[in-house]
């Protein structure tokens, strides 16, 4: 079963590559991005980085943290999870929220976990550093290189998420070669104090640039769209320069619709 297109989807390959290319080279290892919503950063991710770094060999891992503020660490370790071993989720998860005590005998204890730790089966994010660490182990068995998109990452920033912030950084720092790191985020100012406070986890880990705004290229593949909207808007020369680097805005003013984030 094919997954449907978004039609007014404007692809940018290039920069897809240019991204990739950084990693390739070893330049880097981690790329922090910010943009204000609405500019078509998460769009990018999700429809042009991804494809384009599993087309390349990759395994892409991709988590919105925004999704579910409070787990961050769980939605990370699902994330890598499914990238590297996804019918094994289930298990996954199924091991981490089974109490310790009543383990049956000879039964191993899940993978970095040690048998001083009692899991609550309510919650699954008070097993998030081990699910982090396990999840990175289960990465390393993969051999193959990862790349680990993490969208809205200044969620980790928080105070109440330290821990798995250090967790994710420790497991992290020992595996540069074979995963590759994108954090993105719409706030600046938070991704920011997240890589160069002193006393951050993430501090000094990733540089941080802008999100690359569209250019003139993205309206006029828009205007192209049928409808007689989008005709008469370039007709008239109504899009301003500000609006044409606007995705949301520009589809707002096109067709009255808006999907980018």
């Amino acid at each position: 079963m094919s997954t449907p297109t978004d039609p007014w989807h404007f692809p940018r390959p290039e920069l897809a590559q240019a991204y990739l290319q950084g990693f390739d080279l070893g330049l880097t290892s981690a790329r922090g991005l910010f943009a204000r919503r609405r500019m078509g950063k998460s769009e990018f991710l999700k429809h042009d980085l991804l494809p384009a770094a599993r087309k390349a060999g990759y395994l892409a891992a991709y988590t919105n943290l925004w999704d579910d503020t409070e787990h961050p660490g769980q939605a990370l370790a699902t994330a890598i999870l499914l990238a590297v071993q996804p019918k094994g989720l289930g298990r996954f998860w199924e091991e981490l929220n089974t109490p310790i005590g009543k383990l049956k005998g000879g039964a191993k204890l899940p993978l970095g976990f040690d048998a001083s730790m009692e899991l609550d089966l309510a919650a699954k994010e008070k097993a998030a550093v081990p699910a982090i660490q396990a999840a990175l182990q289960a990465a390393d068995k993969a051999n193959k290189r990862l790349l680990l998109v993490i969208d809205e990452a200044q969620v980790l920033a928080a105070p109440q998420h330290k821990a798995v912030a250090h967790s994710l950084r420790a497991g992290l720092d020992i595996r540069k070669p074979a995963i590759k790191v994108l954090f993105a985020g719409s706030s600046e100012a938070a991704l920011r104090e997240m890589f160069s406070r002193s006393a951050a986890p993430f501090y000094n880990w990733a540089p941080l640039e802008p999100f690359p705004l569209l250019g003139r290229e993205f309206v006029e593949a828009t205007v192209r769209q049928p409808g007689q909207r989008c005709q008469a808007a370039a007709e008239a020369g109504r899009c301003a320069e500000g609006l044409c680097r606007v995705e949301g805005d520009a589809r707002v003013f096109f067709v009255g619709t808006s999907s980018a984030t």
